[in-house]
C-alpha cells in the first residue's frame, strides 16, 4: 500500500482552511438553489393567476417587431439577375425568401416589362438586343 506523502505543516493548515471554505460554499450553493426553486414555483403560480382560466399564454420569446420604416426592401431586379436563363417560380421564391404570391406579382411585372417570357416548363429571361 503506497504511503501518503508527508505535507509541510504550513500547507496542512492551508489545506484544512480550504476544505472548510469549500464545504461552506457548497452548503451555501445548495441553500440558494432551494431558495431559487421556491421563487420559480411562486413565479409560476403568479403567472397562472395572470393568465386566468380562459386566456392563452403569450410565447416566452416573441421575435422583436421591426417597424416597417426600418425594414430593408428587397431588390427584385437583383434577384432577376441572379436567376438562371430558364427558371421556375419555385426558384424565385427560394432566392427571394418570400411567399409564392409575392413571386407571382413580380413575375407578372417582369412579363409586362418584357424582361421574361413564359415557356413550357417555367419562365425564360428575354435577351435584349441593342
Amino acid at each position: 500500500m503506497p504511503q501518503r506523502a508527508l505535507r509541510h505543516p504550513l500547507l496542512a493548515g492551508l489545506h484544512r482552511e480550504a476544505t472548510k471554505t469549500l464545504a461552506a460554499l457548497r452548503q451555501d450553493i445548495t441553500q440558494r438553489e432551494h431558495e431559487l426553486a421556491a421563487l420559480k414555483a411562486e413565479a409560476a403560480r403568479w403567472q397562472s393567476v395572470l393568465r386566468g382560466p380562459g386566456r392563452r399564454a403569450r410565447p416566452a420569446l416573441a421575435p422583436p417587431q421591426v417597424p416597417p420604416s426600418t425594414r430593408l426592401r428587397l431588390d427584385w431586379s437583383a434577384i432577376l439577375k441572379e436567376l438562371p436563363t430558364r427558371f421556375t417560380t419555385q426558384e424565385v421564391t427560394q432566392k427571394a425568401g418570400k411567399p409564392l404570391g409575392h413571386a407571382y406579382v413580380y413575375m407578372s411585372r417582369w412579363m409586362k416589362e418584357k424582361k421574361v417570357k413564359r415557356v413550357k416548363d417555367g419562365y425564360q429571361k428575354v435577351s435584349r438586343r441593342v
